[in-house]
């Protein structure tokens, strides 16, 4: 795959994964990891291993917001091998606090690990952090 070409798919699969996130679909979710034993979230504070601690990753976002914006504001790929790519992307999240209602948000910088699982682009890692 061209180097041009990961990009448009490292897109693709964020757009997925915001959208997930955004959506609250634990289906679309899932369909955009690898689901292998490997899967990892590290986030601000915990390490989450594996496709079902992967998925608590989820639920523990929206029991800390009642809506989350996941937004990409510039995205740059690059294949590592024909089968694995990292991508980088600056961040910002709307958000709105469970509880509280009351309006919240972060930015900051995410790395995403892709694997090609068949014939389809898939996250194996993800490590965020924000501001």
């Amino acid at each position: 795959m061209a180097e041009e070409n990961i990009l448009q798919v490292s897109s693709e699969v964020v757009a997925r994964y915001c959208n997930a996130i955004r959506d609250n679909d634990s289906e679309a979710f899932r369909a955009v990891w690898a689901g292998e034993d490997t899967d990892t979230v590290i986030s601000q504070s915990t390490l989450y291993e594996g496709p079902t601690r992967v998925m608590e990753f989820l639920g523990m976002l929206h029991r800390v917001y009642d809506a989350i914006e996941l937004v990409n504001d510039g995205l740059d790929a690059h294949l590592l091998t024909d089968d694995v790519a990292i991508v980088v992307f600056r961040y910002h999240t709307v958000c709105t606090r469970a509880g509280t209602g009351e309006p919240y948000g972060i930015e900051g910088l995410e790395t995403q690990v892709l694997r090609r699982v068949g014939d389809a682009w898939k996250i194996a890692h993800i490590q965020y952090h924000g501001k």
